[in-house]
């Protein structure tokens, strides 16, 4: 079967195919399944992605799987100009899909996998191709969610959903993601896989020096909450003062010198400690494993890696009840949960579980093997095919 996947990600093997280390990690779940993929001879994996790295037009095999790369950015005008001319949403993307349509017509592929479709700078490629082959989208995320709206975002908003209402079969993997969909495309066949996670090497063991109290690990910006988390951890400083929260993740300086003032207006600059962006997961399970709680209050999201990887780490999680994060405990407590923007009862939770071990215990190896009976790496490549071949069975209209 030869399949394209459109999509974007960032890897430590690609920056080093093109000598780019200044570009981080992106989309880890793409590398992953790009891994449980690459050795499969049934499958003749074409991907095509913005090159994130040179933003010229490239081409490698590697191990079976073809990687198309496309400019993604007039590359005659200087990125910061480019950014401020606002030139791709100003004209609805139109160079980079005749870029995309040209390539995925010369591919001729039996069907199309587009994994997201909140990127427009790759996932408005598919709107000119939904009529010539079958099509496969897998739901990310939602930027329809975000907090923030200004031109940009509204944007892709409307591309968002332009995609979700023109394509029939899409990927889900929760009840609330399923529930969004339908809203947007009463007539959308829904399929169910997961992406696969990244294993963290490193676990919780009776024997683990905790080294602080409190890590949030993602990328720092409002919408993951750590606004909300700040404010309550000056909460839980009242009885608690010495509490310590470190804060992994990339965030843009004008953030982070927000936060900085935010941080001494609450009184709590001798609590937290930034870490900034780490390069590899690993490196982030290696260093979060040490803390006794992770705190991830985000406003609106599926089910973030960050809460699964540290349900693997036996790290015990405390989560805003939004998006599909309820789902994990329908068999019990595998996670404890607040009402969003509750700051108070945020911080008292907190505080409950570090003051409790035997809690803490019990709620990490619970969540450790509800997410081993749920989340399986090795049924994500049935899963997917059999997605294929269900959308490959419809007769009639490909999308």
């Amino acid at each position: 079967m030869k399949v394209v996947w459109l999509c974007h990600f960032a890897n430590a093997e690609m920056t080093a195919l093109f000598h780019t280390p200044q570009v981080k990690e992106m989309a880890p779940w793409i590398s992953n399944l790009i891994a449980l993929f690459k050795e499969r001879k049934d499958i003749d994996l074409h991907i095509v992605a913005p090159n994130v790295f040179t933003n010229k037009k490239h081409y490698v095999k590697l191990r079976n799987v073809h990687y198309h790369f496309y400019q993604h950015r007039l590359s005659f005008i200087p990125k910061k100009l480019h950014s401020f001319l606002r030139f791709e949403s100003n004209t609805n993307f139109y160079f980079v899909k005749k870029r995309i349509e040209r390539i995925i017509k010369n591919i001729n592929p039996e069907i199309i996998h587009l994994h997201g479709a909140e990127n427009p700078y790759y996932a408005v490629g598919i709107l000119p191709l939904l009529k010539h082959f079958p099509t496969f989208v897998t739901i990310q995320g939602f930027i329809r969610n975000t907090s923030i709206h200004d031109r940009i975002v509204n944007k892709r908003i409307l591309i968002e959903e332009e995609i979700l209402k023109k394509t029939v079969h899409i990927g889900v993997r929760t009840k609330e993601m399923s529930e969004t969909v339908l809203v947007i495309n009463p007539n959308a066949q829904l399929h169910f896989h997961n992406y696969p996670l990244t294993v963290p090497l490193h676990k919780k063991k009776s024997n683990t020096v905790e080294s602080f109290d409190i890590v949030f690990f993602a990328k720092v910006t409002k919408d993951k909450g750590i606004e909300d988390l700040l404010e309550a951890l000056a909460i839980v400083k009242k009885q608690s003062p010495d509490v310590s929260l470190h804060i992994i993740g990339a965030t843009s300086n004008s953030y982070l010198r927000f936060l900085q003032n935010k941080i001494k207006q609450l009184d709590i600059e001798k609590n937290v400690k930034f870490l900034g962006f780490m390069e590899t997961q690993q490196d982030i399970y290696k260093y979060a494993v040490k803390a006794r709680i992770c705190v991830l209050p985000t406003y609106h999201d599926i089910i973030p890696g960050t809460i699964l990887e540290s349900m693997f780490m036996k790290l015990p999680v405390v989560a805003y009840s939004t998006g599909g994060i309820p789902e994990l405990n329908n068999k019990g407590e595998s996670i404890v949960l607040v009402q969003k923007h509750s700051i108070e009862e945020l911080a008292q939770k907190i505080l409950e579980l570090l003051k409790d071990e035997n809690k803490r215990n019990s709620i990490a190896e619970y969540a450790y093997k509800i997410l081993n009976e749920r989340f399986n790496n090795s049924a994500v490549v049935k899963d997917i095919l059999k997605a294929y071949n269900n959308v490959l069975s419809v007769k009639g209209k490909y999308n």
